[in-house]
């Protein structure tokens, strides 16, 4: 088992693989990447979160990538790997051209990913999330995995520094949006609010696992705006994400949420989720593999 870089074709131990200073990426991150991650030896979702580097890729013009064939290299580099439990990266660049802010004529893409060993948290989602509430001051299409991740970053360094494990954003008009790298749930009664898709928060893979689980679990889920105050005052919250998993959400800016433990509903949809993890990890080897070619 080890863990490997990968830039254009070539495979090589972290640190080894090295980046043109002139990639666009680099200059003026102009790419977007994927994030995945694998259960027992199998790359989670992998279907979903190539559908979604796709449609980055389409959005911000960056069209000459053939993703059958990044389909077959994450997957040969994760099998080169043989960790069991892993995060995957995925970046794809615009790649390098001279500094200048109109796009270069038939430039050669950079792809990038990496293998990394993946550590849960349990404890986590068991006691259950802490996070505070930020503005959010990210670009307009955050619906795009683009590599503009400095809003997030300072979301993320400021929610550390109070003790928190998460921020949670809010718009100018006081309406919820996401975490910084998670997606939002709110629940009332029987009734669970995550916002609708936009350029305003991210579609994420396991918000739309989550959404699934949720109505199999015979709950009504709207997908809609709602406020700071309602999000306060919910009847319980949680976090999704693609390493993060479902994860309860139990207080914000240091006041409980639902009164400050995990709530039900959460834990109903984690269930529902980790029986979609473990149907995939007992299907056959073959159909796992055709799935992924």
């Amino acid at each position: 088992m080890k863990e490997l870089d990968y830039i254009n074709g070539a495979v090589a131990p972290p640190g080894e693989a090295t980046l043109s200073i002139a990639d666009r990426g680099v200059l003026f991150g102009d790419g977007v990447y994927e994030v995945l991650r694998s259960y027992s030896g199998r790359l989670w979702a992998f279907d979903r979160h190539m559908t979604r580097l796709e449609r980055s890729l389409r959005q911000i013009w960056i069209d000459n990538v053939d993703i059958q064939q990044i389909r077959r290299a994450a997957s040969d580099l994760y099998r080169q790997s043989q960790l069991p439990d892993a995060r995957l990266y995925i970046q794809i660049t615009r790649g390098p051209a001279e500094r200048d802010f109109p796009l270069p004529q038939n430039p050669r893409p950079t792809v990038v990913m990496t293998v990394r060993a993946l550590q849960e948290d349990r404890e986590l989602r068991r006691r259950g999330a802490r996070v505070i509430t930020k503005r959010d001051l990210r670009w307009g299409r955050v619906d795009i995995k683009s590599l503009n991740l400095m809003a997030n970053m300072m979301a993320k360094k400021e929610a550390r520094e109070c003790g928190a494990d998460e921020a949670v954003l809010v718009n100018e008009r006081g309406v919820m949006t996401e975490g910084a790298s998670s997606s939002l749930f709110i629940a009332r009664r029987k009734t669970v609010l995550t916002r609708e898709n936009g350029p305003h928060i991210l579609p994420g893979v396991t918000r739309e696992i989550a959404i699934e689980c949720a109505e199999e679990a015979g709950l009504r889920v709207r997908e809609c705006a709602y406020t700071l105050d309602e999000f306060r005052n919910a009847d319980e919250a949680f976090l999704t994400g693609t390493t993060l998993g479902i994860c309860p959400l139990v207080s914000a800016d240091g006041f409980p949420i639902g009164g400050g433990k995990p709530g039900q509903i959460a834990q109903t949809i984690r269930q529902l989720y980790n029986r979609r993890v473990q149907e995939q990890r007992d299907a056959p080897i073959a159909q796992r593999e055709e799935r992924n070619a």
